[in-house]
């Protein structure tokens, strides 16, 4: 669950750190907290969400199984904690 939110809070700051390195090395190193405006956090901050929301869009719609099988939760097999998949329908062939 960790890794889920890393994942987040990474993809929501990474409009800030490009920002501050533009910053950094086109107007050096005093011109950061001048240039950390309201406004500029603002957009930062809008910026930042959009990515977020863009990414969790994208990987809710083009990954993962398909939404025609069917889920197995975790169970033990001969004593072996088996974990929780989806199983896909069978298919019959055609021919």
């Amino acid at each position: 669950m960790t890794r889920f939110y890393l994942t987040y809070a990474v993809l929501f700051l990474v409009p800030f750190a490009l920002y501050a390195s533009y910053i950094y090395f086109s107007l050096g190193r005093g011109a950061i907290r001048e240039s950390l405006t309201v406004k500029a956090l603002g957009w930062l901050s809008v910026i930042g969400a959009g990515l977020t929301v863009l990414v969790i869009v994208v990987l809710t719609n083009y990954t993962g199984s398909s939404s025609d099988g069917v889920y197995q939760p975790a169970r033990f097999e001969d004593g072996v904690l088996v974990p929780g998949n989806i199983v896909e329908p069978d298919v019959p062939d055609t021919e």
